[in-house]
């Protein structure tokens, strides 16, 4: 079923971090579907969870795309390198997402008309011609889009802040720390986290978790130039911390804080941005430099196949939500499986048909 990492640079493949990113867009699902009544699991709520799911995408994003500058060097410093990065970014994203809003804006515009409604309906929402063009400038996002605005703003900064790690730095571990850490502190002096908006679409934010990432980057670079990857104490010691960072997530699912603790809000784990890119961090790292225990778990393959179709699954299951919303199926209680099942069907057409042909976009040489 699964033959290489098809959406990405396959020497840079680690195919943990496919199963992540396929872990990561589930615990978004859970959480979108246990907030509107479809959950899978009737013994646990997973509403509130799925910023953690979109935190989990930033840093994996940070991290994979920070890895090759560091890899090429000086060599980064070329122009088609930098355009194929550009390139591959915009193809990665742009086609399905602008049909995703195109759908958006012509149901918009005729669904109201076609059902003699009071007022525009579109789906997944309601968009103006306007606000479709602020979409598309990365100015406005609506529903899961928001996360999209956030991620395709730090591409643009990603290649400055990775050339400043390898070439300016030689990907020295202490000069990357405290760069990092300025960069940190200045942009929580902007944008508090404490400050932030609900699924707010400013980078500022949420720039801790992006530089967390791309500093991991910087540690994977040196750790497998260093004989501390030989060490077993050491690689146990990372298995272990993988495996405590997996605990204090699942224990910030709200339903699960609330069975030790006073009743937890849903959104009360939203605004630590630092603590989940931290926590994050640790796992991706575990994942990749463990023992393997870790590694295992999340190299299953139809995590992975998750992983590849994540962008789909991530934007169309509010579409999979909407459909059986509108069956009126009552309290059938296999309405989080239908929607499950529909996700990965319109998902797995969307990324044979628009995502994979798109990705292989590259300029000519």
């Amino acid at each position: 079923m699964i033959h290489g990492r098809e959406l990405s640079d396959k020497s840079f493949q680690l195919n943990s971090l496919d199963g992540l990113r396929g872990f990561a867009v589930l615990i978004v699902f859970l959480s979108h579907t246990s907030s509107n009544g479809f959950g899978l699991f009737p013994f646990i709520d997973f509403s509130g969870a799925g910023k953690s799911g979109v935190f989990l995408f930033f840093v994996l994003s940070s991290f994979l795309l920070t890895l090759p500058f560091l890899k090429k060097g000086d060599a980064a410093i070329n122009k088609e390198f930098l355009l194929n990065y550009s390139f591959r970014r915009f193809f990665r994203v742009y086609p399905l997402y602008i049909l995703y809003l195109l759908l958006a804006f012509v149901t918009s515009v005729t669904l109201w008309k076609i059902f003699k409604l009071a007022q525009p309906v579109g789906i997944p929402f309601t968009l103006s011609f306007k606000e479709f063009l602020e979409h598309l400038a990365l100015i406005q996002g609506k529903g899961v889009t928001w996360s999209i605005l956030v991620e395709f703003r730090y591409y643009f900064i990603l290649p400055v802040l990775a050339l400043t790690y390898s070439v300016i730095l030689k990907n020295k571990i202490i000069p990357s720390i405290l760069l990092t850490l300025v960069l940190i502190i200045s942009s929580q002096m902007i944008w508090p986290e404490s400050e932030s908006l609900k699924n707010d679409s400013r980078l500022g934010p949420y720039l801790p978790i992006f530089f967390i990432g791309s500093f991991l980057a910087v540690v994977f670079h040196k750790w497998n130039e260093s004989s501390l990857k030989n060490s077993k104490k050491m690689l146990y010691g990372l298995e272990f911390l993988g495996l405590v960072a997996i605990f204090i997530l699942l224990f910030m699912i709200p339903s699960v804080s609330s069975i030790f603790i006073e009743e937890v809000p849903y959104d009360y784990y939203h605004k630590q941005f630092i603590i989940h890119g931290l926590l994050w961090s640790i796992v991706i790292f575990s994942c990749i430099a463990g023992t393997g225990a870790v590694r295992t778990v999340f190299e299953i393959s139809f995590l992975r196949y998750l992983g590849f179709i994540s962008f789909s699954a991530y934007l169309l299951h509010v579409l999979a939500i909407i459909f059986v919303k509108q069956l009126n199926a009552g309290e059938l209680p296999m309405q989080g499986w239908l929607v499950f099942v529909i996700t990965i069907l319109i998902s797995h057409v969307s990324w044979l048909t628009i995502e994979k042909p798109t990705s292989k976009i590259r300029l000519i040489k």
